[in-house]
């Protein structure tokens, strides 16, 4: 009855995005390219459903102003697998509204694993 997935080999975020603890600086309504690998192609739905989100925190303690809200990518795009580099890109559109706040992007996938990254807005 349990359908155990295997958990993929994620190495955490690939530049332009870094992982924590560092913060990535970025601009509200850019698009962001947020790359990582999973040890290969495994399709295009390894992202787990509502993921992924991005949630207001308090830019000096971390701490969860707001729920998580999905995001978009623009044109709904969202995501890539580039067999030649063995990277997934997934274009995150942020909204203008993130003009001077921080935000915790969770990248949620259908293994069950969840993965951060800190983003600082100007």
């Amino acid at each position: 009855m349990d359908h155990h997935v295997d958990e993929f080999p994620f190495n955490g975020f690939l530049p332009p995005v870094a992982n924590p603890p560092a913060v990535n600086r970025a601009h509200a309504g850019q698009t962001v390219p947020i790359r990582f690998g999973l040890g290969g192609d495994r399709g295009l739905g390894v992202i787990a459903p509502g993921y992924p989100t991005a949630q207001h925190v308090d830019c000096t303690t971390g701490a969860p102003l707001d729920p998580p809200t999905p995001t978009s990518s623009p044109g709904h795009v969202g995501l890539r697998y580039d067999d030649s580099t063995g990277v997934y890109t997934y274009l995150w559109k942020t909204d203008r509204a993130y003009a001077l706040t921080c935000q915790v992007l969770t990248l949620g996938l259908v293994d069950g694993s969840t993965h951060t990254a800190l983003f600082r807005f100007g």
